[in-house]
């Protein structure tokens, strides 16, 4: 969801986010395995907690706004700069 906030924008392509963790995350060595993880894992639990929506037939996400979440994100991100 960094994705999204960081773009500062709600919707997101599928293949832009498979792009994304490709590049970004490095036991993802394949964008295929992305894909994989991505829809079969993280999307239906970011959903089921109403982060966001996934749309199969237009491959769209849709993030919704979530201050609780956004606000342990930049913590996250913090502690992992000290680091």
């Amino acid at each position: 969801m960094l994705f999204l906030i960081a773009k500062e924008t709600d919707t997101a392509k599928l293949e832009k986010l498979v792009e994304h963790v490709h590049e970004e995350v490095d036991a993802v060595t394949a964008p295929e395995q992305a894909r994989i993880a991505l829809v079969h894992k993280h999307f239906p639990k970011f959903a089921d907690y109403d982060v966001i929506e996934y749309d199969e037939r237009s491959e769209t996400v849709r993030y919704h706004e979530t201050q609780h979440l956004e606000q342990y994100l930049a913590l996250a991100e913090e502690i992992g700069a000290q680091s």
